[in-house]
């Protein structure tokens, strides 16, 4: 089995906080932050594992990602919406390319989005 785990740049901690743990619901498998050196941690929700990195040279601003066949996509957008997060308030939306898909996108305060996709019915 193949394993992909996306790097996505950040630049600060406590919005990566927010964002990713707070609101999305994903929590830290781990991080490397010896001291005066950029932050790198490893998160996870359900079977998605990202690479989030303050180094420079690791990933560019900007990318988008797909996290396909993610369970319970209806139940996780509203779970969302409820929390009122300020930044974000994504829509589940059908793809016109799929009639049996639903997607959730959202946008990362670093420029990034992730795109989460469920096939039902």
């Amino acid at each position: 089995m193949v394993i992909i785990k996306p790097i996505l740049r950040i630049f600060d901690y406590d919005k990566a906080v927010e964002f990713y743990l707070d609101w999305l619901g994903f929590k830290i498998d781990w991080e490397h932050n010896p001291g005066n050196v950029p932050l790198y941690l490893q998160i996870s929700l359900q079977d998605v594992q990202l690479h989030l990195s303050e180094h420079h040279g690791d990933a560019s601003p900007g990318a988008h990602i797909r996290i396909e066949n993610f369970t319970g996509l209806k139940a996780y957008h509203e779970q969302l919406i409820s929390k009122k997060y300020k930044y974000n308030r994504p829509g589940l939306k059908v793809p016109e390319w799929n009639k049996n898909a639903i997607e959730v996108t959202v946008n990362d305060p670093f420029g990034n989005r992730l795109t989460f996709a469920e096939v039902i019915g």
